[in-house]
């Protein structure tokens, strides 16, 4: 009985490191839009050979062609998309956590990029993306790069794998001294000038890279206000309890492209008066854009109540 326990026991242990690898959330694509793309009509059978995978290092380009390659899988675990071309595969092995960055080029048609932690397209994907991936924190281990083509396409192409620094520390957030003191129900300005204090909050979708512009609100009990913003970058919203760390993200909007509108609303539930703060950001690194808003409330909110900092930073001690 006690061998078989032993035994059990070991089994269990052999599964639980076999599921055990890198978490899908460690890389993200390259692009801001998801591409709409059929879904595939195949299963996911665990039929990926990596018995030819070409092995990789960082920081290399290497060029292929994926045309008459064997298709040997047109689904995968961790996305919908029709992969019924022929298949090209690369291995990569991290001895050490490091990011990374891949970029795949078609010459003439659609491939896509399937990168796994182990040889299944199911029970390995990580993700499939359309043109590019970059991990989000160092990763380690095995890596398979899955060049497919998308509803049976193939061509010559170009994937580039290069290694990445680790994003530093966030530094201290303070734009305070940055808020402008006016009135009204319509504003317009720019913000190319700005900094880009904000990137990457709790209740965000993207990371906005942008730099950026700042309004104060005062919401007295009860109220609420909307914002709609457009403008000439590809806009985002932020809204937020303070000008200075800490700061917690009460609110985000980034819903449309370049020129689109985005809107955000935000209510004061609680029953004191409050001071929170409006960010008009873009998505893209230093991206910065002329933008126009339309600011309505109810309930006395005002953008932007005048006071002095000294008074607005009473309200949190």
């Amino acid at each position: 009985m006690k061998k078989m326990l032993v035994l059990i026991i070991a089994i269990s242990l052999v599964a639980t490191a076999a599921l055990a690898g890198v978490s899908p959330d460690a890389l993200q694509s390259t692009s801001k839009i998801t591409p709409m793309k059929d879904s595939a009509s195949g299963t996911k059978l665990g039929l990926l050979d990596c018995s030819g995978a070409i092995e990789i290092t960082l920081d290399n380009i290497y060029t292929g062609n994926n045309t008459g390659a064997p298709n040997n899988v047109s689904a995968y675990g961790c996305s919908t998309w029709d992969e019924s071309g022929g298949e090209v595969v690369y291995h990569l092995f991290l001895s050490e956590p490091t990011m990374f960055e891949g970029t795949l080029t078609g010459n003439g048609c659609d491939l896509d990029l399937a990168v796994l932690d182990q040889c299944d397209e199911d029970l390995g994907c990580l993700i499939v993306v359309d043109s590019g991936v970059v991990t989000n924190v160092p990763v380690s281990g095995d890596f398979y790069f899955v060049v497919d083509g998308y509803a049976g396409a193939g061509c010559d192409f170009t994937f580039e794998i290069v290694s990445a620094a680790a994003p530093p520390p966030p530094p201290t957030v303070d734009f305070c001294a940055s808020v402008e003191d006016v009135f009204g129900s319509y504003f317009t300005g720019t913000t190319c000038g700005g900094a880009n204090n904000i990137s990457d909050l709790a209740c965000g979708t993207y990371t906005e890279n942008g730099l950026e512009y700042y309004y104060e609100i005062f919401m007295p009990a009860g109220s609420t206000f909307t914002a709609d913003v457009t403008n000439s970058a590809d806009g985002a919203l932020w809204v937020v309890d303070a000008c200075a760390d800490p700061m917690n993200c009460l609110a985000y909007a980034d819903d449309t492209l370049s020129g689109g509108v985005e809107t955000v609303t935000y209510s004061n539930v609680t029953a004191n008066d409050m001071y929170v703060y409006l960010v008009v950001d873009s998505w893209g690194t230093d991206t910065c854009g002329d933008y126009e808003m339309n600011f309505a409330a109810s309930g006395g909110a005002v953008a932007v109540e005048e006071a002095a900092f000294g008074a607005v930073k009473a309200l949190y001690r």
